[in-house]
């Protein structure tokens, strides 16, 4: 008897197992289908398994989302209320069949459904995300936001949904209501001020974004000033290119915390590397005034100082609203308080790394601004004595190989360049722009065989920041030098004059080059060489004739849609003409749909039009 009914035991649960495997099978057999889209088929299937498994979910629910794709609406809302019989407080059912009539079209069907699901909620927050999630699944997103509306005030929370209603405002393009519900979130925490300035960050691009922005946290300011809103405040500003007004909050900002000049440090950082170094000469200026000596201080020193020097180069004074200490702002075009500023840093703080920067600029002072090559070799030099200027090392040699071109003596030049190369301090772009220096060499020198051979390795490369000048390059030798070498010959001439600030006997060698050889490969070249450097000798007539002659004359060029190009620039910042810049921009969008311009032309013409912020 026993062994009875051990067989029958064993037969029953094998049959079991059979059977499960057998609906495993099934099921991913039915998975593969609605993976390759066809759903009919799917649906047989699936329609099988929930046929002998009535309570199994996964069933039910692949079932109901073939009658979905299959548009079986009717199908599909009858199969969830007979599930949703047996699970009769289920209002995630309940949401998803009001889906179901939305997607049908009856839209007065579907809105009744959810309405029955909010009525029973009792303030439960689950119940209105759960019907304005579907909401938003069929793009009903003004009822979705009125439904997280209805729940934020029928549950006395007025921090509730705010994330979610800051994203269907976005969608719906609300832009203002949406920074509101962001703000919310910050008033609630403060620890979620870097989420909520990420979910800004992808508005402010938009139209009207920024705008909106900027105007609701004014709005909030004016009622409540607190820290986070000053810091989005000031961050927004600074978005919208209003660094002064940026700068007033973050004065605001700092009496506020009390940072001993750390958050008009910061601020002047910022701005710095923006190019507006009028206002951060303010900032570092003000952040030296604080009380103590911060550990930034040696910093905002130089940081001024920087600031001091590409004022002296644009000609500008910095405006501080206070007028305070404008005795230390460059006043004369020899660059002369800038270096007292750099002399004074390397006398405070004699051995340190920013006493080698300030050296090092300078240096750099003397060489590109008052061209006293001598003087400049001698302040690099003093760099490369200092005991922290290692890492500058190759940054120091580079600069000084220049100055040896810019007095014509490439061995010299190529001696610097080498030892960039081999410094133990120079990282692999370094190495990699020492290599290109010296194939330039050999360039000037008219070796073109050894200029082919350094530039080979550079041209392997192509993740290296030089590889593309090293093709160009490359390819430039290559074209001219077998049947115009004297022409190629030449061209490196004017160029190794223009490293020398030869600027009007370059453009005399270049004009030379198009009136001897008009067919030569580079002539196109050599007529955007001689637009540049005219330009850079105010002979803007002279510039504009360079680039319609290689317009008209050189209609097979590559170089057209640059030149193109080039005119509106020469309009836009030159001879400010605005139309015939927004003219010549459109001719890029015109006649070279494929030019790498396109986009840059684009920006160029709604600068102008004052179409963006």
């Amino acid at each position: 008897m026993k062994i009875i009914i051990i067989i029958t035991f064993l037969i029953v649960f094998n049959t079991g197992l059979f059977s499960q495997d057998q609906s495993q099978n099934i099921l991913r057999l039915a998975q593969a289908f609605e993976q390759q889209q066809e759903y009919e088929r799917a649906m047989h299937l699936y329609n099988d398994l929930f046929v002998k498994d009535t309570a199994n979910f996964v069933y039910f629910d692949a079932l109901r989302r073939m009658f979905v794709q299959l548009k079986r609406y009717d199908d599909a809302v009858a199969l969830s209320m007979r599930r949703l019989r047996s699970t009769p407080f289920d209002f995630t059912l309940q949401s998803n069949i009001g889906s179901l009539f939305s997607m049908a079209g009856n839209e007065q069907k579907a809105d009744s459904v959810w309405n029955l699901v909010l009525q029973s909620a009792n303030k439960n927050q689950m119940f209105f995300r759960a019907v304005a999630n579907e909401q938003t699944n069929q793009r009903l997103f003004d009822k979705a936001i009125a439904t997280y509306l209805r729940g934020r005030k029928e549950s006395g929370d007025q921090f509730v949904f705010a994330n979610e209603l800051g994203y269907l405002y976005s969608f719906t393009m609300d832009f203002s209501n949406t920074t509101r519900e962001y703000l919310r979130m910050v008033r609630q925490n403060e620890q979620q001020f870097d989420f909520v300035q990420s979910r800004l960050a992808s508005i402010i691009s938009r139209p009207d974004g920024l705008t909106s922005c900027i105007a609701v946290v004014e709005e909030e300011l004016r009622i409540q000033q607190t820290i986070p809103l000053m810091r989005l405040q000031m961050w927004l500003y600074m978005e919208a290119n209003r660094y002064n007004d940026a700068l007033v909050v973050t004065q605001k900002l700092e009496r506020l915390v009390n940072s001993n000049g750390q958050e008009l440090f910061a601020f002047a950082e910022r701005v710095f590397r923006e190019n507006e170094f009028a206002v951060a000469a303010i900032a570092y200026q003000q952040a030296l005034q604080s009380n103590g000596r911060m550990a930034f201080t040696p910093a905002a020193k130089f940081g001024y100082a920087r600031c001091v020097e590409e004022l002296s180069l644009r000609g500008e004074r910095t405006t501080d609203t206070k007028k305070e200490n404008n005795s230390l702002l460059e006043t004369q075009p020899s660059f002369s308080g800038a270096i007292n500023l750099y002399s004074a840093i390397v006398k405070e703080y004699p051995v340190s790394q920013i006493s080698a920067n300030a050296l090092y600029r300078i240096g750099w002072i003397r060489y590109k601004q008052l061209f006293d090559l001598d003087g400049a070799l001698q302040m690099f030099d003093s760099v490369m004595v200092s005991s922290p200027a290692g890492p500058m090392i190759p940054t120091v040699f580079a600069t000084t190989g220049d100055i040896y071109v810019a007095q014509n003596k490439l061995d010299e030049a190529a001696k610097k360049y080498s030892a960039m190369a081999s410094s133990s301090y120079a990282n692999q772009e370094q190495r990699t722009d020492a290599q290109f220096r010296l194939a330039e060499i050999q360039f000037f020198k008219n070796n073109f065989d050894s200029t082919l051979a350094l530039l080979a390795p550079l041209t392997e490369n192509l993740k290296a920041d030089e590889s593309n000048d090293a093709l160009i390059l490359q390819y430039f030798v290559i074209e001219n030098r077998v049947q115009f070498p004297e022409a190629l010959k030449q061209y490196s001439h004017a160029e190794l004059l223009a490293r020398q600030y030869k600027i009007g006997e370059a453009i005399q060698e270049l004009s030379s080059i198009i009136d001897i050889y008009p067919t030569a490969p580079l002539a196109d070249d050599v007529l955007l060489k001689k637009g540049e450097y005219s330009i850079q000798l105010k002979r803007y007539a002279e510039a504009l004739a360079s680039y319609q002659k290689l317009l008209v004359d050189y209609k097979e060029s590559i170089e057209k849609d640059k030149t193109q190009f080039k005119i509106g620039e020469l309009y836009q910042f030159y001879l400010l003409d605005k139309q015939k810049a927004i003219d010549a921009y459109e001719v890029i969008l015109e006649k070279y749909p494929f030019s790498l311009f396109i986009e840059q032309a684009r920006k160029r013409i709604r600068q102008i039009r004052g179409d963006s912020i």
